[in-house]
Formats: C-alpha cells, sequence, structure tokens
C-alpha cells in the first residue's frame, strides 16, 4: 500500500499544483483577481520560488498538505485535491437545506454548492462573517452530470507544508460524528487532515435540483 502511495505521489505534477496555490494565494492577498497576462507572470514568478522539489524522508513518500483555518481550528487536504482558492464574493442562500449547506455561488458559469465546514464539523459558533474564503474541492460538471465541484467556507488560508506521510498520526480515539468520518489523521503538533474525497461523495452535500432564493 505504501508503495502504490508512493507511485501515485510520483505522478503528480507537484510543479504544476505549487503554481496554482501560488497564484490563489497572491490574488487573495492583493484583494482582486488579475488580467490573464498578469496571472501569467505571477504564475511564473511564485511557481518558480515553490516548484522546488521536495526532500524525501527515508520512506520516499512525501505529504503535501494546504493549511487552513476555521475559527481557531487547523485544518488541511493535500494539495492534489484542492481545485482553487477564491474570496467569497456572493451567496445563494438554499431554502430548507441542512445547516452546514452555506448556499451556493458561481464559478466562471458553474453553481457550486458552499458548505459551512464550522457547522458540517461541529466546532460550536464559528460566525458565518469570518467565513470569506472558499477552498474549492474537485471540478464543476454540467448539469446531470456525475461528480462536480464543492466549495468549503474557511477563515482564512495559511499555507502549503510538506513533511513525510509516515508522521501523520492516526485519528484519536475520542474524536466522533461527522469529524471522525472525514478525518484522514492528525498532522502534529495540532492540524486536522480531511478527506477530500469522502466530502465530494457525501450525498448531504449535494444541492442540485433544489430551487434557491438570492441572498446578499
Amino acid at each position: 500500500m505504501a508503495m502504490d502511495r508512493a507511485a501515485e505521489g510520483r505522478g503528480i505534477d507537484w510543479e504544476d499544483i505549487h503554481r496554482r496555490l501560488a497564484g490563489w494565494a497572491a490574488a487573495l492577498e492583493r484583494g482582486w483577481v488579475p488580467d490573464e497576462e498578469t496571472t501569467r507572470r505571477i504564475l511564473h514568478r511564485r511557481g518558480l520560488e515553490l516548484a522546488k522539489p521536495p526532500v524525501l524522508g527515508d520512506d520516499g513518500d512525501i505529504l503535501e498538505y494546504m493549511e487552513f483555518t476555521v475559527g481557531q481550528e487547523r485544518y488541511g487536504f493535500e494539495t492534489a485535491a484542492v481545485t482553487e482558492v477564491l474570496a467569497l464574493n456572493r451567496l445563494t442562500t438554499v431554502p430548507k437545506a441542512p445547516s452546514f449547506i452555506a448556499g451556493l455561488t458561481t464559478v466562471r458559469g458553474q453553481v457550486l454548492p458552499l458548505v459551512h465546514l464550522g457547522r458540517l464539523l461541529d466546532l460550536g459558533a464559528v460566525p458565518s462573517s469570518e467565513l470569506r474564503r472558499v477552498v474549492v474541492l474537485g471540478q464543476a460538471q454540467a448539469p446531470g452530470q456525475s461528480g462536480g465541484a464543492l466549495g468549503l467556507l474557511v477563515t482564512s488560508i495559511v499555507g502549503v507544508s510538506r513533511m513525510p506521510r509516515a508522521k501523520v498520526q492516526a485519528p484519536p480515539s475520542v474524536v466522533t460524528g461527522r469529524q471522525r468520518h472525514y478525518l484522514v489523521g492528525v498532522v502534529p503538533p495540532h492540524l486536522a487532515l480531511l478527506d477530500a474525497q469522502r466530502l465530494l461523495a457525501d450525498p448531504e452535500l449535494t444541492v442540485e435540483g433544489r430551487s434557491v432564493a438570492r441572498s446578499g
């Protein structure tokens, strides 16, 4: 199994992932959406800084993850699972949806469901007003097609880190409920690594077919 994961890791285009993450971070820091030519320059410059070969651990298998916060809690996804990071601009509510369905937004003409991650993971009171960043998983699909993208509302994007995969710890036994369901492991000292594929496959997070009412 470890050898299979290592082989998969070698097939991932880390340089492309670094360029994309660097571009998103640059746009969010500046509070504006750059034009195409500016985006190319940003991606090239930041990509050269970040796209350095990883220093492998003894098992040759490196985990690269993007860290973010929800309230005061720290979470992460493997970078290969993250499609992009956006600033939240407009939100459309979904009547009669579960509390963890924040609503919908549109990205380049595609409808993107938005999940209030604090409510989904039962983190207590995390004000919606603090969740102004969107971590996008998956790829948008045309109506009627299987699969699709999912947006998770988070407080802030911390950055990208690497570590030997062997250092990821098993989820503690005290974690229960939805947190346990979505949790892959713990990155010391206090970061919870989430399973992107399990989130994307969860039918409770699907809002297709619902009528919507626009909200400011």
